[in-house]
């Protein structure tokens, strides 16, 4: 379900109908299978069962392929799409005709229904949230006598088989909606590689209402502490309903709920965001993306670029929107065992960039490989100029490596891993920091454009650098004008040494491809062109930094006013005063990044 329901249709065919039509739809598919026959349980099979619409596959047989789709209210007969039978029947020829390994279903009502479902797709096998087998799954999922929406799993029972499943985060259950996730813990085997993944399904807090924001960011963030402190090094996949996008959300003036996500690149990757960034929208009748596919890096490693879609099935089915669902699948793809290709591969996925460490602490080193027996792993500290040993010869198959960070100050560090068999070789796709035992976080306002250019003030911005030794934790910290705070940031939020935040007054006005930025979450900073003051205040409200500038600063259109030299404790110039350009927020003065 979209944020707002939309009207059941007015003219719903009567019960008996439906009922007829479930008869006629059974006696269809059992006249499709011979007297006495048993349809084995392979994915050979799935074409088996007769198709009344045809879904072209976009599964691979040497790929795992995960999919995710919220079947509207599915098996409800007061909500949603009005003729059970044919919402039945288009929901199993998508699932077959996808012919993808594992789907993560939201909005079931009917267990029944789901049966049914499952029952027709020979090959799949699955379950829901409430059922026997899931950990704590009945005492969160049988409200409105077990008619709640669930969600569940189906996945080919010839690729995976189930080894946990539990309903996790139930201290956060009010923030989920009353829809806790449902984890899944699967033994793969594919391409002669068996390996446990881990498969979160998730079906968000619906509405676009602020409250319902906050409780989707503080689901997301319980999600992340779960998954840092619980899965560091894992494979994990979260997909489902999100209710949110991760460019900014769908709630006015607000950036995304799950922008803590999207700011960790080291140790997350959203492939649905690339459908976010192009405008890509994942239901019938919003222009949003709204159903999400999260990977740890370890997953990630493993993802095929430019696989992730919302699949629009809607030109296979008439009248898709009415008659199916409000929602689209949304399908990714990725490598497995020696599925992705004969050339040997090494990928890095921790250290990746952003990160922050302590010198002389112990800290993991983690990759991905196929087709490799040992690695060499190196580091530098001028971003490639020079790399120093950390050890000649480790198992490929381990996966990570336990380093003690050497005591150097930088924040141009790299890690690179290189097969020692062959050209393999990779490294951190981003630098990070190391910094001595004991240092700071000095965090300060760096650049002000109260004049934005043109009468949008969506377009006003503060930018924040650390100029510190150390992350600082930015949760609960605000910026503030001189009448009141315009910005909280939201837990979770950190800034790591010589890196930028900047917060704009709206979300429409934050350049596309800026991922250092976040809009205020008051919907605005109200900056004065005629002369003003900016205060940064911890969460427990002691004075970070503050400026009173004078029109002086603040008096010409689409010029910033810009610490000098950029990036320290300066005093603030105009813009135009160290830059050809006029202003630089998310960026260095020059326009490069941070």
């Amino acid at each position: 379900m979209v944020p707002g329901l939309r009207a059941r249709p007015a003219a719903a065919p009567s019960r008996a109908v439906s009922l007829l039509g479930s008869l006629l739809l059974s006696l269809c598919l059992a006249a499709c299978v011979s007297p006495g026959a048993e349809l084995e349980d392979t994915p050979d099979q799935i074409a088996a069962v007769a198709q009344a619409v045809t879904i072209p596959a976009k599964g691979g047989a040497t790929t795992l392929d995960v999919a995710s789709w919220n079947i509207e209210w599915f098996g409800d007969t007061a909500n949603g799409p009005t003729n059970e039978a044919l919402q039945l029947q288009n929901a199993r020829d998508v699932v077959s005709g996808t012919d993808f390994d594992i789907w993560g279903f939201a909005e079931i009502v009917s267990s029944a229904q789901w049966n049914s479902l499952e029952s027709q797709l020979p090959g799949y096998t699955g379950f829901l949230a409430n059922e026997a087998n899931v950990i704590n799954g009945a005492a969160y999922y049988s409200d409105f006598s077990n008619t709640e929406q669930k969600v569940g799993i189906l996945y080919k029972s010839a690729l995976a088989s189930v080894v946990d499943a539990r309903v996790i985060l139930t201290a956060s259950d009010y923030d989920f909606g009353g829809r806790p996730p449902l984890q899944v813990t699967l033994r793969v085997t594919l391409n002669g590689t068996t390996e446990d993944i881990v498969v979160i399904v998730l079906h968000a807090k619906c509405c676009s209402d602020t409250a319902s924001w906050q409780r989707r960011a503080n689901a997301a963030s319980a999600l992340k502490s779960y998954l840092d402190t619980t899965y560091p090094t894992q494979k994990v996949w979260v997909i489902g309903d999100w209710n949110d996008d991760v460019d900014t959300s769908i709630t006015a003036g607000r950036a995304s709920p799950y922008a803590s996500f999207v700011s960790d690149a080291a140790r997350y990757k959203l492939p649905t965001q690339a459908l976010s960034l192009a405008g890509t929208s994942s239901t019938v009748s919003y222009s949003d993306t709204i159903d999400h596919h999260l990977n740890t890096n370890e997953a990630s490693a493993l993802y095929i670029a430019g696989s992730v879609t919302a699949y629009r099935v809607d030109q296979y089915i008439a009248s898709y929107g009415t008659t199916t669902s409000d929602h689209f699948p949304v399908l990714s793809r990725y490598t497995w065992g020696s599925g992705g290709g004969g050339s040997p591969t090494v990928t890095m996925t921790a250290p990746n960039g952003s990160e922050s460490f302590t010198g002389g602490t112990s800290q993991v080193i983690a990759w991905s490989s196929a087709g490799v027996a040992s690695v060499r792993l190196e580091y530098t500290l001028d971003d490639g100029g020079t790399w120093t040993l950390i050890t000649s010869s480790t198992s490929a198959a381990a996966g990570t490596f336990a380093w003690t960070v050497p005591a150097s100050a930088s924040s141009l560090c790299r890690v690179r891993i290189s097969d020692l068999a062959s050209a393999a070789t990779d490294t951190s796709d981003g630098t990070f920091a190391i910094t001595p035992a004991g240092g700071t976080a000095q965090v300060v306002v760096n650049e002000i454009l109260a004049n934005e250019p043109g009468s949008n003030t969506a377009g006003e911005a503060i930018e924040i650098v650390n100029i510190g030794t150390a992350a600082a934790d930015l949760g609960g910290w605000t910026l503030s004008d001189a009448t009141q705070a315009r910005h909280t940031f939201a837990a979770g939020t950190t800034l790591q040494p010589g890196k930028a935040l900047v917060v704009f007054g709206g979300a429409s006005a934050i350049p596309s491809g800026l991922t250092n930025a976040i809009a205020a979450s008051t919907g605005s900073l109200n900056l004065s062109n005629s002369g003003d003051t900016v205060t940064l205040k911890s969460a427990a409200g002691a004075v970070k930094d503050s400026f009173a500038y004078s029109s002086t600063l603040s008096g010409t259109d689409g010029v910033s006013m810009n610490r000098s030299p950029d990036g320290s404790a300066g005093g603030f110039v105009l813009h135009t005063a160290i830059s050809s350009l006029a202003t630089s927020p998310g960026t260095r003065a020059s326009g490069a990044a941070w």
